[in-house]
């Protein structure tokens, strides 16, 4: 368009001229040095200067086509067609690397650093990609680190550098670069979610908690899983402020899981067990009698048993008989009556309570809590070598498994054993590690008794069989007093 309005400008003035030239009736003249031209007639002084005028445009614009115009349209085409082949390149790299082929992704990638900028976002992400399907993690980090540098790749080599550090389990260096990468682009969806995971993988449950709320405003994550995942790290938080003895705190924060999710089980066990250690022990009784009834559970027997510690034993077991009530039908409920009548020696009560699941395919913990009270009870030690017998091949009891990778624990907790977020769950796993079994039973306590040990040598244990036992009491049950507790199962 400019060029177009100077063409015009300079034809309008070249007009111009001819027609003031056209007016004069002088004769015209041209004086070059010494030597004089003319003379002319006006217009066709005019005319001759208009004809000088256009061919030295003419010749203007070949010499500048021939030395300027042309070679810089060579020198751009040329270029032109290096970075096609180098896109080219950058594109045969990448399918290459979706194949699994990673010496033609490299081959690729060098062509295409050839005639590309060594700066070039897609080049130096090929690189680092090829570099990580090597397990080459210095040279990917390197290529990330790089992209930092440049505004305009900054946040993807914050990305990459992100998940090195997690293959590489440093938590602390993927909460640093996820927390840069928040400033850089805040509100983010994918670096808010990590953040908030990898600060619940670091224990750094205030900060998820404030994670979690920024999701939620954003509306990343659903209602619903936004109210678990809020009991989740609550519990954790309340856990850290009673282990920082922040009392008050700490049963704040379990009130708060509560209340944001009453069906998940942790929640209402942190807030009964806050409860009980802070001395509302009412409140406490009531919120384990509300759970039992409606989801018993083991992990709310110690809860109970610091509720009820300062009755006497008798009083302490019609307490529990009151919670069974709740919800009597359950196998949960006639294990945990069973154990309470072995504290105060009554091991008729528990042989009643635990018959019908004796009955029909035991698990492991009813095998083993059958021979528990055959040894304190003074029985037949053979009866007990049985149960034990059977616990072996038995059901293995319900503890917290991690949905992700198997792994057990005793007790919920918002990290798994193997570094998985909020994936335990109370079922029975395929297996449970011996050292961890609730109540293992010494088989010194069969093999080294006080009576009979020369009659038992014979029934050594099954071959093959890995057995369990309960440590011997102290004393014969029978003969102790009943108003004093017998050993804890």
């Amino acid at each position: 368009m400019l060029r177009a309005l100077l063409f015009f400008a300079v034809a309008a003035v070249v007009i111009w001229g001819v027609y003031l030239l056209s007016g004069v009736n002088a004769p015209v003249t041209l004086t070059w040095g010494d030597r004089i031209f003319g003379p002319y007639a006006p217009f066709e002084a005019a005319v001759a200067a208009t004809v000088l005028i256009v061919l030295a445009l003419v010749v203007w614009n070949i010499v500048a086509w021939l030395f300027w115009r042309k070679p810089k349209d060579i020198i751009e085409g040329m270029g032109r067609r290096r970075r096609e082949h180098g896109y080219l390149a950058l594109s045969r790299g990448m399918v290459a690397l979706a194949v699994g082929d990673t010496r033609e992704a490299a081959r690729q990638q060098l062509r295409a650093e050839a005639r590309l900028s060594p700066d070039q976002p897609l080049n130096r992400m090929l690189s680092a990609q090829i570099a990580q399907k090597n397990g080459d993690d210095a040279a990917a980090i390197a290529q990330f680190e790089a992209m930092t540098e440049l505004d305009e790749t900054r946040f993807l080599g914050l990305q990459g550098l992100y998940q090195q550090s997690r293959k590489a389990g440093d938590m602390g260096r993927a909460l640093a670069i996820l927390e840069e990468a928040n400033s850089a682009q805040p509100g983010t969806p994918w670096v808010l979610d990590a953040l908030f995971r990898v600060q619940a993988l670091a224990g750094r449950w205030e900060a998820a908690r404030e994670s979690l709320k920024q999701l939620e405003r954003k509306k990343l994550v659903e209602p619903a899983q936004a109210k678990h995942w809020r009991a989740v790290v609550d519990v954790e938080a309340s856990r850290a402020r009673a282990a920082a003895d922040d009392g008050k705190e700490a049963l704040a924060l379990a009130k708060e899981s509560y209340q944001a999710h009453p069906e998940f089980l942790p929640a209402a066990i942190q807030f009964a067990d806050m409860e009980s250690r802070y001395g509302r022990l009412g409140r406490s009784d009531k919120i384990v009698y509300d759970i039992w009834s409606v989801n018993p559970h083991p992990d709310l027997v110690p809860i109970y048993e610091r509720i009820t510690e300062i009755y006497a034993p008798n009083k302490q077991f019609e307490k529990f008989k009151k919670l069974a009530a709740a919800n009597p039908g359950s196998p949960e409920t006639r294990i945990m009556i069973a154990r309470q009548a072995v504290r105060i020696g009554d091991y008729e009560a528990a042989k009643e309570q635990l018959a019908p699941l004796a009955a029909a395919n035991p698990d492991a913990r009813v095998c083993r809590l059958m021979a528990d009270i055959e040894l304190a009870s003074g029985g037949d030690r053979a009866i007990a070598r049985d149960w034990l017998a059977r616990a072996a091949v038995a059901a293995p009891d319900p503890v917290w498994v991690c949905r992700e990778s198997g792994a057990v624990a005793m007790t919920w907790s918002a990290i798994s054993p193997t570094g998985h977020f909020d994936s335990m769950e109370w079922r029975r796993p395929n297996y449970v590690p011996a050292a961890e079994l609730p109540n293992p039973i010494d088989a010194v306590a069969l093999l080294d008794g006080p009576a009979n040990a020369e009659d038992l040598a014979d029934d050594a244990p099954l071959e093959g069989v890995d057995v369990e036992f309960l440590p011997p009491p102290d004393a014969p049950a029978a003969e102790a007093d009943a108003s004093k507790p017998a050993k804890s199962v």
